[in-house]
C-alpha cells in the first residue's frame, strides 16, 4: 500500500482486524467505566464523610481542591482514552494521532501522580475538617481510588495506542507480523 487518502502509508500502521475491532469497543467501555467509577467514588466518599464530620466535603477551598484534582485528572484520562478511537482510521493506526494521544495520556498521568502526592500532603498537614481528632482515612483511601482507576486508564490507553507485537500476533489472522 503505497498511499492512503493521499498521506504516504509511512503515517499509518496495519492492524488486525480483530484488535481494531476491540480497540473501538473497549475505549468506550473503559473510558465511560472510568468516568462512572471516579463519579462513584466521590459519591460514596461524600456519603462517608456526611456522617463522620458533618458535611459531605470539606468547606475551604484547599481541601476542596486537594479532594477534586485527582477526580479532574481522572476524568481527563477518561476523556483521552475514549478519544483513542479517533486514532483508527479502518484497520490502520494513525501513527501521528496515536503519538498525540500517547504524549496526552502520559501529560494526564503525570497531572494525577502529581495531584495525589499533592492531595496526600494537604490531608496530612491541615485539618480539613475542623475536627482535630479524626485521622483522614477517607482522604486517603478516595486519593489510592483514584490514582488506581486512573493508573487502570492510563495502561489500557497505552495498550490502545501502542500495541506490541506480541498483542498484534495474538489478534492477527495471517502471521504478517
Amino acid at each position: 500500500m503505497k498511499q492512503y487518502y493521499g498521506q504516504q502509508s509511512a503515517g499509518y500502521a496495519p492492524l488486525p482486524p480483530l484488535f481494531a475491532a476491540r480497540v473501538r469497543v473497549a475505549s468506550v467501555v473503559i473510558g465511560v467505566s472510568l468516568a462512572i467509577g471516579t463519579l462513584l467514588v466521590f459519591g460514596i466518599t461524600a456519603l462517608v464523610n456526611r456522617p463522620l464530620h458533618g458535611h459531605s466535603l470539606p468547606r475551604g477551598l484547599l481541601g476542596l481542591t486537594a479532594l477534586l484534582l485527582p477526580m479532574l485528572s481522572v476524568l481527563a484520562t477518561a476523556a483521552m482514552v475514549l478519544s483513542a478511537r479517533r486514532c483508527l482510521q479502518g484497520d490502520y493506526l494513525v501513527i501521528a494521532r496515536a503519538r498525540g494521544t500517547r504524549a496526552a495520556l502520559t501529560a494526564c498521568f503525570t497531572v494525577l501522580s502529581v495531584s495525589c502526592l499533592i492531595a496526600l500532603g494537604v490531608s496530612a498537614l491541615v485539618d480539613l475538617w475542623g475536627n482535630h481528632g479524626k485521622l483522614g482515612l477517607t482522604e486517603l483511601l478516595v486519593t489510592f481510588a483514584n490514582f488506581a482507576i486512573g493508573l487502570i486508564g492510563y495502561s489500557a490507553g497505552l495498550w490502545f495506542v501502542r500495541p506490541s507485537v506480541s498483542t498484534l500476533e495474538k489478534f492477527s489472522d495471517h502471521p504478517i507480523w
